[in-house]
């Protein structure tokens, strides 16, 4: 009842618009001539009709535009989440190739060199910091991996295995400023001892050469085989001379190394098996 009290004015036009209508429409319904006061109530009512029409048709179509927007809410949210799901399998896709790269790789490399027994592990932990260069690798005694195995990929020297278990091994890469691994300049044939740059974290040098060697950058360093660590009968890659710095007082000079292996995204490595009597 307050519903009608408060639009009773509304209600009532409403009504009279109805009632006028339908009186003119009945009351001509045999004739073909208006009369006067018909085309006054026609012409008085016509644009209360055609705004009672305008709203009908807007609501309708806000109606439809409501569903409309439904239908599309929901289309959006599956287009959404099929584009999610076609990103999750693109990264899976994205990931498989470049680990089947990777390991292209290393077979290749192992194809290629089969005097050398060559195990293939993937590293399940590292610890690379300025103060300890460290991987941990998912082979261990039960694979055949010994203390002191060296360890390479199909770039170059890694580093050598410091500790073992049945399943697993930690690996000291030769970026660790504790690592001394015997070397040379391939081109001069000179020697010396690559370890971890402390000033440098990720790079090598090699310390307290005699000054009067010539070793230009770019010239290419590899593993000598003395010291017991990667075999004497075949040399492996370490990494090429960035510069060479005499010390103050001119007596000897260090030579900076950049590696070959790429330590921040090595991701699997091989274990050259020696078979030593420990």
């Amino acid at each position: 009842m307050a519903f009608f009290r408060r639009n009773r004015q509304i209600i009532s036009l409403t009504l009279i618009v109805f009632l006028l209508t339908g009186f003119v429409t009945f009351s001509a319904r045999d004739r073909v001539a208006q009369t006067f006061i018909e085309l006054w109530i026609q012409r008085t009512v016509a644009p209360i009709q055609r705004a009672t029409a305008f709203v009908v048709y807007q609501g309708r179509s806000f109606g439809r535009y409501l569903a409309e927007l439904g239908t599309l809410r929901r289309d959006n949210e599956a287009l959404r989440n099929e584009l999610d799901s076609l990103r999750y399998q693109y990264n899976l896709l994205l990931e498989d190739s470049r680990e089947s790269a990777r390991l292209r790789q290393l077979l290749d490399y192992h194809t290629e060199n089969t005097d050398l027994d060559l195990i293939m592990a993937r590293i399940i932990s590292r610890g690379l910091t300025s103060w300890q260069h460290e991987i941990v690798i998912d082979r261990g005694t039960n694979h055949g991996v010994r203390l002191r195995d060296p360890v390479l990929t199909h770039a170059g020297a890694v580093g050598r295995v410091v500790q073992v278990g049945a399943t697993s091994a930690r690996i000291l890469l030769i970026t660790d400023p504790r690592s001394g691994l015997a070397a040379r300049v391939q081109e001069t044939r000179e020697g010396g001892v690559v370890e971890g740059d402390p000033a440098n974290p990720g790079l090598l040098r090699m310390a307290n050469l005699p000054h009067d060697l010539h070793i230009e950058p770019g010239a290419r360093v590899v593993t000598s085989g003395l010291g017991g660590i990667f075999p004497g009968d075949k040399s492996f890659l370490i990494g090429t001379v960035l510069s060479v710095a005499a010390s103050p007082d001119g007596l000897v000079q260090t030579v900076s190394v950049q590696p070959a292996v790429d330590f921040w995204r090595l991701e699997e490595v091989l274990v050259l098996r020696m078979w030593r009597d420990d």
